[in-house]
């Protein structure tokens, strides 16, 4: 059997509103305090090493590390590898809760679509623009790349922390500005097709790219 296509999520929601977003592409994600972590929470709550999620073709289990004060699903304590669903929480701190999102979800993401003019749909890459489906839908890297800059309006994702969500398996070195550069101009036309009075990725010279909300 082959791997999915496409890689559950995690998310960090306050009300309606994505504030954090972590691909689970790798076989193994761990969650942690310590910068050595690939999802890093800074809460005095979580441990050092707190938990992991492993990747198992399309099935996801979480695994506490044997932290201080534990992990929870759905509100009760994990004892041992755990099957995550679609929609399952996850505490490694009260004040922090996660959401799984399954890579087969159907439910477009809340991303505050009327106030940024777009809305993803990550199970099926559709974007929709100011209420119209992009059509064609736009490559999985593609994709990738519009959602990140889009969870953050106004910061700057630099090249290198671009490379490392859209191009995960890649060394920094082996993708080229020229690469980068491309895909973006490739993003504005295909979002320009439904929308031509904004230009919503916008290149900082030197530092990187930044979402701008319509």
């Amino acid at each position: 059997m082959s791997e999915p296509k496409e890689a559950a999520l995690l998310l960090r929601i306050e009300g309606s509103e994505i504030k954090q977003r972590w691909s689970l592409a790798a076989p193994v994600t761990t969650i942690g305090r310590w910068e050595d972590n690939d999802l890093v929470i800074d809460d005095r709550w979580v441990s050092r090493h707190h938990a992991r999620v492993r990747r198992e073709r399309d099935q996801y289990y979480i695994e506490d590390l044997g932290s201080k004060n534990g992990t929870l699903v759905n509100g009760r304590r994990i004892s041992g590898p755990t099957l995550l669903a679609d929609g399952d929480e996850i505490q490694v701190s009260p004040l922090i809760p996660l959401t799984f999102v399954g890579y087969a979800a159907t439910a477009p993401l809340p991303l505050e679509a009327e106030a940024r003019g777009l809305e993803f749909d990550p199970a099926t890459r559709d974007v929709r623009v100011r209420g119209r489906v992009l059509d064609p839908p736009l490559s999985q890297a593609q994709f990738t790349l519009l959602s990140l800059l889009a969870e953050e309006p106004g910061r700057v994702y630099s090249r290198d922390e671009v490379i490392a969500i859209v191009w995960p398996e890649a060394q920094a070195e082996g993708v080229s500005d020229e690469a980068i550069d491309a895909m973006v101009r490739r993003i504005r036309l295909r979002l320009r097709e439904l929308d031509t009075s904004h230009e919503y990725i916008v290149t900082m010279r030197g530092y990187g790219f930044k979402f701008e909300p319509a």
